[in-house]
């Protein structure tokens, strides 16, 4: 039967456990030995940072957007390079449950990318500067969550190898009093192993929700199977130039090609309304284009 430290190693290398059941038999060790950093540290990572700062490899780096209901995600655009560069990169707070959660149904849908809200004083400040009261998001690929993920397993790795190599090892689901005493008497500082300090940065931009990524849940099937119909039905009507016709036609053909697919990939439905909506743009006072382009802006939500 493997020691208790044996079994934290193997869960920490296993990708196929959970986060969360790493952290839950990491409270278990560190509790029985008396090491109330990393038990804080694992209740941290269970519950959220909440007021707290965050672990280096909780910050996350993303590209600032904000969200038009007519064009979708559009950048954020910035004339101080400082300030967008710190408003690209995100202290990330939320329980490892939620983002593991967030990750298995990216994985699912096929999708890559997540919008984060900013915390709610936070954007609201950015909303005051921004033309239109547009509401920004930061968006991040998923590998950025991932790495906190890594993250977590690394550092329970180099702690359950430590406390081996100075034979804290345990046996079924306890420790000996001698393992007990010989780790009272060692220091084991959690800074140690995550390799940086908790620190913020001079404009720390928290997160207080996920909102699942921009493709994911984003369209209703069944609305991008009537904008077929509908632009199908237009094609005579809209006054493009053939080029243009030939690329909205070939714009349709992928739109109906995902809506009919029984595993749609939303990110390229989303990237194929974006490349119609330019085209319809292009005519401009055409009330047939006017109404499709509020279908489409409908499409994308509030």
């Amino acid at each position: 039967m493997p020691s208790l430290i044996d079994e934290l190693q193997q869960l920490a290398v296993d990708g196929g456990v959970s986060a969360t059941e790493l952290l839950q038999k990491c409270l278990i060790v560190s509790t029985k030995l008396g090491f109330n950093d990393f038990a804080d540290w694992a209740r941290q990572e269970l519950d959220g940072y909440k007021d707290t700062a965050v672990p280096d490899y909780r910050i996350i780096h993303g590209d600032p957007q904000v969200f038009d209901p007519y064009r979708g995600y559009q950048p954020l655009h910035c004339s101080d390079p400082k300030f967008k560069k710190a408003i690209s990169r995100m202290h990330f707070n939320q329980p490892i449950g939620e983002i593991e959660h967030d990750l298995r149904h990216s994985e699912k849908s096929g999708s890559d990318a997540f919008q984060i809200t900013y915390a709610p004083d936070f954007e609201k400040k950015l909303m005051d500067g921004i033309e239109f009261n547009l509401r920004p998001s930061l968006h991040v690929s998923a590998s950025q969550l991932r790495k906190i993920i890594d993250g977590v397993r690394k550092v329970v790795l180099e702690w359950s190898l430590k406390l081996e190599a100075d034979g804290i090892v345990g046996e079924g689901m306890g420790f000996s009093k001698d393992e007990k005493k010989k780790a009272s008497t060692i220091t084991y500082n959690i800074q140690n192993y995550i390799r940086g300090e908790f620190k913020g940065s001079q404009i720390q931009v928290d997160t207080t929700s996920s909102n699942q990524n921009l493709t994911t849940n984003q369209f209703n099937i069944e609305e991008v199977k009537q904008l077929v119909g509908t632009l199908n039905a237009s094609l005579d009507e809209l006054e493009l130039s053939q080029n243009q016709k030939e690329e909205l036609m070939s714009e349709i053909k992928t739109l109906d090609s995902q809506a009919g697919s029984p595993k749609p990939k939303q990110g390229i439905i989303r990237e194929s309304l974006l490349s119609i909506r330019t085209i319809l743009e292009a005519a401009s006072g055409n009330l047939v284009a006017s109404g499709i382009l509020n279908q489409i802006g409908a499409l994308f939500g509030p």
